[in-house]
């Protein structure tokens, strides 16, 4: 109660001769000063200091005499912002000094000593080789180069620290001074931005562009191999095909020679022979017509897959294989393509 006393009477003492020891700029700016700088003393004897500030302020910046100074630096006192209220205090000293005013001189040189003990201080340290355009900033206030790894006075409360530089990742921290305190900070090495991937300019021209097309890769050899032996197999199957055909019209030839086509024959030893070499004509000619199909299947897969190999490596793969049935054998073709 003392205290918020005391600071009522040099409110109001100091106020008094706020605006007769300063010259005063003229015009709407000094009128305007003093309006705020009376609105402001009101609510600082209604005890209402979160309020007054802002006119205090205002009006200083209206018109920056030593009075409004002090008063403005007792407001910022109450409401706690310690650092802010010493600052002004040591501005006025000098201010003071300076206008031969002994008694306001005296009075912020006591109030700035009192409040220094309470005053927390905040360290902040940059890595040791910082990145070009670094800069360090508490709130909205930059933290000049020589004032880093310095412990300065800052107001009691909760503060953010931020650090940044182009083509790295921002760091930022908040910290909680306490009077009377000192806290050290040190900011980490900053990280560096993962770089975007390259997007094309549809505005650069066709002929400036970078080609970043893969070229094609040639031909699949395996699945060429494999068509060409799938197809010499089929030429292989024609062959034997055709040497089938004709053994079957030679057999044929023969039995006609010792019958005629109905199997009439002259004597029951060449009705035998005949009917045994008609039917060895009907299996060779079977066994012909079978080769020769899958013969010429064979050739046209394999012209196929040899026109169609992909342009990326993949495992082909294929056999020939014998097949029999009844009324022959035959080759078919087995694998993956």
């Amino acid at each position: 109660m003392r205290h918020a006393l005391g600071a009522f009477i040099v409110v109001s003492v100091v106020a008094g001769h706020a605006y007769a020891q300063s010259p005063s700029p003229s015009g709407n700016s000094s009128t305007l000063a003093e309006q705020l700088f009376n609105q402001a003393r009101d609510l600082a004897k209604a005890n209402q200091w979160a309020e007054a500030c802002p006119k205090f302020e205002a009006s200083l910046r209206y018109d920056p005499v030593l009075g409004t100074r002090l008063n403005l630096a007792t407001c910022y006192e109450h409401i706690g912002k310690l650092a802010s209220a010493w600052g002004l205090y040591r501005e006025s000293i000098e201010l003071a000094k300076k206008a031969g005013d002994v008694k306001r001189a005296d009075y912020a040189q006591k109030q700035a000593t009192a409040l220094e003990p309470r005053l927390p201080k905040l360290a902040i340290s940059a890595p040791a080789a910082p990145p070009a355009g670094f800069i360090v900033k508490r709130d909205d206030t930059t933290i000049d180069a020589g004032g880093l790894g310095v412990a300065l006075y800052v107001d009691p409360g909760t503060h953010t620290i931020t650090a940044s530089a182009p083509g790295f990742e921002p760091f930022a921290l908040t910290v909680t001074l306490v009077e009377g305190k000192t806290e050290t900070l040190a900011i980490p090495v900053l990280q560096a931005k993962p770089v975007p991937d390259q997007v094309t300019d549809s505005s650069t021209p066709p002929s400036e562009r970078r080609d970043t097309t893969e070229p094609m890769a040639p031909p699949s050899r395996t699945r060429r191999y494999v068509a060409l032996g799938v197809g010499a197999a089929g030429v292989a199957a024609v062959g034997v095909g055709l040497v089938f055909g004709a053994k079957a019209n030679s057999t044929y030839s023969d039995a006609k020679a010792l019958c005629d086509p109905n199997l009439v024959c002259s004597s029951p030893a060449d009705y035998d022979k005949a009917k045994e070499l008609m039917r060895d004509a009907r299996s060779r000619a079977t066994t012909s017509t079978v080769l020769v199909v899958t013969g010429g299947a064979a050739i046209v897969a394999g012209a196929v897959v040899f026109l169609t190999a992909p342009h990326a490596r993949e495992r082909a793969s294929a056999r020939i294989v014998p097949v029999t049935h009844d009324h022959g054998a035959g080759l078919a073709i087995m694998g993956k393509f």
